[in-house]
Parts: structure tokens; C-alpha cells; sequence
């Protein structure tokens, strides 16, 4: 975010949220919410506002989960990370600029009469069909699943499991492979988190599915594939 001076873009947009009955974090610059239901609230945050483009996040939030305080959700507003759905755009030119308008308003009317209850159940699905990408790359390779592990017998004694493991502090996901003893998971032979382009933990909502392939691509042939040969 550009501070203290904001750019032209940002205030822009936030001239555009203010009309549309959209408020400002106090303590928390560009974070901006409306409500949506009595539990929910639409979430709009900027970061990365540069000359370049400006990223926009945006998904729908429970006011009661932001620490069940109003108060403090007036002055914190919330992180894309306490959006139980969400996504991502970035804004670059006139062009990317409509077409966000579009995808965000079509966001907004999607979900805007959903409760927190009916979110969570999106949230839900969605994380479903993340998963589904490992399960069909996992599953020729002789993995069974269960929960978010994927094993396979590598011999007699040993085994290799794929974990998808979720964050204890963000909404995010680590991805671990481990060779163990085939009777017990935690005799470790050895184990590895899986690291790709500098980063070992995913904010999976805000993957495209192009880059969730990617992901599963390189981990099998750099960390999964060299253990079965």
C-alpha cells in the first residue's frame, strides 16, 4: 500500500466503495466492508497499490467470527484470510478495470443474501474441489486416501504419504511427503515440505486452476516421483 500519500487509483476506488455504502477500517487502510446479512459482510481490501496495477481482494466475511466484536471489526475490518470465500484480481489498465467491476459485482450478487451458515457450506465445497486436483493426480500412482493423506506402499516395510496439511493460524495449506514404516506414520524415514517458488504454504482459494496444476506437477516430479523410483 502507498503511504501516507495514496495514489489516484486508490482513491478512486475508494470514492467508488464510499457511494456504494462501503466502509473504511478505521486502524486499517484499505480494508473496506459493507453488510451483508446480519452476520456477514462483503470484504473489498487493496494491497499492492503500485503505478503498475493494484491488487484487489475481495470475498464475504462473518462479522461474528472477527472476534464476535462489532467494534473491532469497524476498526480492523477484516483479512482476505478471514473471508471464508474469496478471490483475487489485479488492476492494471481501463480494460482489467471493467472487468472487475464485473467480477466483483458479480461476486457481491452471488453471495450477498447467503448467511453465515450457507458461506461456510461454500467455503466447504470449494475446499472440496481443491482437493479433488490432488486426489486425480494421487490416485493413478496407487494412493489411497484418507482425510487430506495420501499413502502408498513403496516396499514391504516402507510407505509414502502425501499430507495436505491445513494452516493452525491462516486458512492456508502446507503440503508435506513423508517416507515412514507402512505400519506407523511417525517412524519418519524421512520428510520433506513441499516449496515452490520460495513459499511452502498456499492460500488455496486465491489459486487459479492453472496454477493449482502446476503446484501438483511439481511436486510430484520433484518430490513424490524420485521416492516411488
Amino acid at each position: 500500500m502507498t503511504h501516507p500519500q495514496k495514489s489516484e487509483r486508490y482513491i478512486k476506488y475508494s470514492e467508488i466503495l464510499f457511494s456504494n455504502s462501503f466502509s473504511e477500517a478505521k486502524q486499517k487502510a484499505g480494508h473496506f466492508f459493507r453488510q451483508a446479512t446480519e452476520q456477514t459482510a462483503f470484504v473489498v481490501n487493496f494491497e499492492n497499490d503500485e503505478e503498475s496495477c493494484i491488487t484487489i481482494l475481495y470475498g464475504f466475511a462473518s462479522t461474528a467470527y472477527m472476534a464476535g466484536d462489532e467494534e473491532w471489526f469497524g476498526n480492523h475490518g477484516a483479512d482476505i484470510d478471514d473471508c471464508q470465500v474469496r478471490n483475487i484480481l489485479c488492476v492494471w489498465d481501463e480494460e482489467s478495470e471493467a472487468n472487475a467491476r464485473t467480477s466483483i459485482s458479480d461476486f457481491y450478487e452471488q453471495y450477498k443474501n447467503h448467511t453465515k451458515e450457507e458461506i461456510l457450506a461454500v467455503k466447504k465445497e470449494r475446499q472440496k474441489e481443491f482437493l479433488a486436483h490432488f486426489a486425480r493426480a494421487l490416485k493413478p500412482l496407487g494412493f489411497k486416501k484418507k482425510g487430506t493423506k495420501w499413502t502408498r506402499a513403496l516396499d514391504n516395510r516402507r510407505a509414502l504419504t502425501f499430507d495436505a496439511q491445513k494452516s493452525a493460524f491462516s486458512d492456508q495449506y502446507y503440503f508435506n511427503v513423508t517416507v515412514h514404516e507402512i505400519s506407523n506414520l511417525y517412524a519418519t524415514h524421512s520428510y520433506e515440505r513441499v516449496v515452490m517458488y520460495g513459499s511452502d504454504i498456499y492460500n488455496w482459494q486465491l489459486m487459479t486452476v492453472e496454477q493449482i496444476d502446476n503446484l501438483i506437477q511439481y511436486a510430484l516430479r520433484n518430490y513424490i516421483e524420485p521416492k516411488i523410483n
